[in-house]
């Protein structure tokens, strides 16, 4: 969901999912990049960040293809300072309709409202000119 609201969508998240393109044993390599930034590990896969934000790395995404074909269909967000490779927010939608945990299903809400309004409000530009 982290990504969904770096693109717009109004809603809340406690974590951050970040998608590491490493087999399940190297999660050291991420744990050690955590820790020069500052990061406290918590478990193989979960650090939390100086502010106290958990960051939870994953090395697979139920239901999306390979690490490198998201990467290239994924878009630019602006997140927490920096420019980041976030998946589309179809690609999001995609995912959590296939888990559909009760968190998902709000956050199918949330980027489908925000979708509609987007596509409103590109309607209404392209009729003004």
């Amino acid at each position: 969901m982290s990504a969904a609201i770096a693109q717009g969508v109004m809603g809340s998240t406690l974590d951050i999912d970040v998608w590491i393109d490493l087999p399940p044993r190297q999660y050291m390599q991420v744990q050690n990049i955590a820790r020069k930034a500052g990061a406290v590990v918590a478990a193989n896969t979960v650090v939390y960040l100086e502010d106290g934000r958990p960051v939870n790395f994953i090395d697979q995404v139920t239901g999306l293809d390979s690490f490198e074909s998201e990467l290239r269909r994924s878009k630019t967000a602006w997140f927490n300072g920096r420019n980041l490779r976030v998946l589309g927010l179809q690609r999001i939608q995609h995912c959590k309709q296939i888990l559909r945990r009760d968190k998902d299903l709000l956050h199918l809400r949330l980027i489908a409202d925000f979708l509609k309004c987007r596509r409103k409000g590109a309607r209404r530009l392209t009729a003004r000119h």
